[in-house]
């Protein structure tokens, strides 16, 4: 069943509203959080680590996320504000206490993990105020304009932090204020309800087990995730760490790890929303993986700052059409009233990869340097011979 087109056309607007602050936000959470780790506090390997891995820890807990909504009887969209004003309020903890490498990573640590916890409840929004047939369409745009917001903001914060690194405290502000902006721009969201279901927080559990297409989706995304998130997580130390051959300057790491992979992102994400209303999924997904896996190999042999640059751009192409697959696969085979069980599930295992990935990454990046791309484009590869079988199995389909 299709929403009124009022509800679309409104969720449509309030999702170009809060594609800025989300814009700003994305800043923080890419390059700045690990550029101030190593530059300002000079944190050891297992603080980055960790400061990188709490980021994700949030995802892990998302599975409680709908089982506690349902208990309090709480509107999905009033659920997403909420935890975005206590994600600002742990920013603006940093933000105060910015002196000590402690107080950054509890501030921080905090904030990225309440803000992961609305990502379950975000997706039935869309599957509850976006009509299917224009789903990949409205949310690519929206995300087109997001990054373009990002790519301005990233830009003149980048070059404020390259003059004085000490400008990030100020900046922890701006991203507290723009977290609290989603917010409000999440209560104004045409409301909709968390489905009626069970209250046991290892209900949605039962979906891996009884659906065996979901199962097999999630293992490939967990070998295909672990993979590039190794990879991914590291990638600011690997810029800005002399100690791996590089040393950029922060505005240098802030173009390789934001400004160019965004600005190809946005230069492809309407057409990846237009392929994922189309496409067979399963051959999106391997497409994808051999972006993604591509863009790894290039980023860690690359001999120059350039060759790394297009290294980055192939990763901002993968992402253009990864991060429409990765918010919207679950409206392709959930039933709609167990959209955000399914979701919750799929950003719980993002959570357990996004934890151990940091760890992985840095281990192999002390102890084999560049080989960390090889065990990254193993799991890739590997995700995407799970997918096979079932490709094969939805073209028959399609074709009989």
């Amino acid at each position: 069943m299709n929403p009124d087109p009022k509800t679309t056309q409104k969720t449509f607007w309030i999702e170009m509203i809060r594609a800025g602050p989300m814009g700003v936000l994305e800043f923080l959470f890419v390059p700045l959080a690990g550029l101030v780790a190593l530059k300002y506090y000079d944190a050891s390997d297992w603080q980055k680590a960790l400061l990188l891995a709490i980021s994700e820890a949030g995802l892990i807990a998302t599975f409680i996320v709908v089982p506690l909504i349902r208990r309090l009887n709480c509107q999905a969209t009033h659920a997403a504000a909420i935890f975005n004003f206590l994600g600002a309020a742990g920013i603006a903890f940093a933000a105060i206490f910015s002196e000590s490498l402690l107080h950054y990573m509890i501030g921080l640590g905090f904030g990225f993990f309440i803000l992961m916890l609305s990502l379950p409840v975000l997706t039935q929004i869309y599957q509850g105020n976006l009509p299917e047939s224009k789903r990949g369409k409205i949310v690519a745009t929206a995300s087109v304009f997001r990054g373009l917001i990002g790519i301005a903001f990233a830009w003149k914060a980048g070059e404020w932090i390259d003059s004085d690194i000490n400008n990030f405290k100020p900046l922890l502000w701006v991203f507290a204020i723009a977290a609290s902006l989603n917010g409000i721009a999440m209560w104004v969201m045409p409301k909709v309800k968390t489905a009626k279901g069970s209250t046991n927080p290892f209900s949605a559990f039962k979906w891996l087990k009884k659906d065996k297409q979901f199962r097999i989706l999630i293992i490939s995304w967990m070998l295909m995730g672990l993979g590039n998130l190794t990879a991914l997580k590291i990638w600011t130390e690997y810029f800005a760490n002399s100690d791996y051959g590089n040393g950029f300057t922060a505005f240098q790491v802030t173009l390789l790890t934001f400004i160019i992979p965004q600005g190809v992102k946005i230069a492809f994400t309407y057409h990846w929303g237009w392929l994922f209303d189309r496409m067979n999924f399963y051959l999106l997904r391997i497409i994808l993986n051999v972006l993604f896996c591509a863009a790894i190999l290039v980023v860690f042999y690359g001999q120059s700052f350039w060759v790394i640059a297009i290294g980055t751009g192939l990763q901002g192409l993968a992402f253009a059409g990864g991060s429409i697959a990765w918010m919207l696969w679950v409206t392709k085979i959930a039933p709609p009233e167990h959209t955000a069980e399914y979701m919750s599930i799929h950003t719980f295992t993002t959570g357990l990869r996004g934890v151990a990935a940091p760890i992985i990454g840095f281990y192999l990046l002390r102890n084999f340097g560049d080989g960390v791309a090889i065990f990254s484009a193993i799991l890739i590869f590997l995700a995407s011979v799970v997918l096979l079988p079932e490709l094969k199995r939805s073209q028959k389909k399609s074709q009989s």
